[in-house]
């Protein structure tokens, strides 16, 4: 029950995000999705095509090497605040997920590609552009631990937007407070010299901590404030701390309750057998599947390779094959 209370959690707080496309991350995911002209990658990229779901591994590769010798390699500058290569290698990997049926396929996939990307470099004297991160595989956490990186360069730009426009202040709000749970994870962790236990990241990225920003927001005060009043009118009024710790915000509609149907639908499509037989079935694939909001219910790392909104839906004309 914890997991489907989480799994709502996070539906609500991401289809509310009316600046999700103005994210850091976000823009990187959708600049790799909005790449063109591929096929000059084939031949490196080819001998991923003997593997398992090989045609679209091999379209992920080749996006990441024309990011690599496009893209970064002209907006690449030394002292970069952010660590692009981690995000690429992130996205990586959560693409070959997204793909593969479990790790036994996507630990051997993403060795490969890793080569390919590092050979790539090498042979263009690109030695120092951007290597791929090795010890990934090591990282049993590594969702969370993506997680945590890309809220960690998404806050600051993100701030300095909801500073001009403080209609957005109630949405950062919930999206700040809704990462508590992944300091949570790392506390008990970090720190650590091990970064197999604990990331690098993680010492720098306290600075965003829910319980340090959120009170730096102005719409901070104002929330609280609501939060006490419904919490009176319940009869239940709260101490500070316990008011600090709710999870709405002025002028929200429960979720659940005014979407169950389709939440049901969703959980039984994503996450159970029978959404599994008919997905293969019919060819259904959840990675293009809408939100209740109309809008795509995950991130652009996750997006469907044929069915990508932000494709053209033209992958079958990329380097001679159609995806997998």
């Amino acid at each position: 029950m914890m997991e489907l209370s989480k799994l709502f959690k996070e539906l609500e707080v991401m289809s509310n995000l009316s600046f999700r496309d103005e994210l850091y991350s976000e823009i990187l995911y959708k600049t790799l999705h909005n790449l063109k002209e591929l096929n000059d990658y084939s031949e490196v990229c080819s001998p991923l095509g003997q593997l398992k779901s090989g045609k679209s591994i091999k379209i992920i590769c080749a996006r990441v090497l024309k990011y690599l010798e496009t893209v970064y390699k002209e907006t690449y500058k030394k002292g970069d605040p952010y660590n692009v290569c981690l995000l690429l290698s992130f996205w990586v990997y959560s693409r070959l997920f997204d793909i593969l049926p479990n790790e036994n396929y996507v630990y051997p996939a993403y060795a490969q590609l890793q080569s390919i990307w590092t050979g790539f470099l090498e042979d263009k004297s690109y030695n120092e552009l951007c290597k791929p991160i090795a010890d990934m595989v090591s990282h049993k956490d590594w969702r969370k631990r993506k997680e945590l990186y890309e809220y960690y360069v998404n806050y600051s730009p993100t701030k300095k937007i909801v500073d001009e426009y403080q209609q957005r202040c109630n949405e950062l709000y919930v999206y700040v407070e809704n990462k508590a749970g992944l300091y949570e994870h790392f506390k008990s962790r970090c720190p650590n010299d091990n970064t197999n236990i604990c990331p690098e990241f993680y010492t720098y990225s306290k600075e965003y901590h829910p319980d340090k920003v959120l009170s730096t927001l102005d719409c901070h005060q104002k929330i609280i404030s609501f939060e006490c009043r419904i919490a009176r009118q319940r009869g239940n009024t709260p101490s500070d701390s316990e008011a600090k710790s709710r999870e709405t915000s002025d002028g929200m509609i429960p979720f659940i309750l005014k979407n169950f149907t389709k939440i049901i639908n969703l959980i039984i499509l994503n996450f159970t057998p029978l959404g599994n037989m008919l997905r293969n079935r019919f060819g259904w694939n959840t990675n293009n599947m809408s939100n209740i909001n109309g809008g795509d219910i995950r991130l652009y790392d996750y997006a469907s390779e044929s069915f990508n909104p932000y494709s053209g839906g033209a992958e079958e004309h990329y380097i001679g094959y159609h995806p997998a």
